[in-house]
C-alpha cells in the first residue's frame, strides 16, 4: 500500500518551470491547483506574469480548477476572475470533499487529473485520498520567484519519512 504522503512527482520547481508536455506525457489531463504559496504568495493576490503565462499556455491542453484552503471566497475569487477559472474555496484539504465534487464537475478519469500544491499534508494527502496524481512545487514568495529554503515543507518531509 501507498503511503498517503507520497508525492508523484517532487518537482523541487514553481509551478511555472512545470513542463506542459511532461504533464502530458504523464496521461493528464486536468489539473487542480493550489493558489495561496502555489500561484500567488499568501500574503498576496498579485499574479506573478510567469504564473499567468503558464495558466495561460495550460490552458490550451488542460482543464483548469483552482482548489484552495483559503476561507475568504473573495480572495479566491478575484484570483479566479483574473486567470477565468473555476474554483472552490475554504477546501479543507486534506479533507476529500470538495475535491471529489471538482473531480464530479470536471468529468474526468480520475487517472487522468493531477493535483499541484505546494505542501505535502494539504495538497499531496488529499490527492492520494482522492486516487489522483500529486505534484509537489515550490512556493512563491512575493516577487514571485520561489523561496529557496521552505521550513514547513522541510518538516513535512521529515516527518513523511517515518509515517507509513
Amino acid at each position: 500500500m501507498r503511503s498517503i504522503l507520497k508525492v508523484n512527482w517532487d518537482s523541487n520547481l514553481p509551478i511555472y518551470e512545470i513542463s506542459q508536455s511532461e504533464l502530458q506525457k504523464k496521461g493528464i489531463h486536468c489539473l487542480l491547483l493550489d493558489v495561496d504559496g502555489t500561484l500567488v504568495n499568501r500574503n498576496s493576490t498579485i499574479i506573478p506574469k510567469a504564473v499567468k503565462n503558464w495558466i495561460s499556455e495550460s490552458k490550451k491542453l488542460f482543464s483548469l480548477y483552482l482548489i484552495s484552503n483559503n476561507p475568504s471566497k473573495k480572495r479566491i475569487a478575484k484570483i479566479a476572475k483574473e486567470l477565468n477559472l473555476r474554483y472552490k474555496y475554504n477546501a479543507s484539504k486534506p479533507r476529500k470533499k470538495m475535491i471529489l465534487n471538482a473531480i464530479k464537475e470536471v468529468n474526468y478519469e480520475r487517472k487522468k487529473i493531477a493535483i499541484i500544491g505546494d505542501r505535502i499534508f494539504t495538497d499531496i494527502i488529499v490527492g492520494n485520498r482522492c486516487n489522483i496524481k500529486t505534484i509537489l512545487v515550490k512556493r512563491l514568495k512575493r516577487d514571485g520567484l520561489p523561496i529557496k529554503f521552505n521550513l514547513t515543507l522541510t518538516i513535512e518531509k521529515l516527518i513523511s519519512l517515518f509515517i507509513k
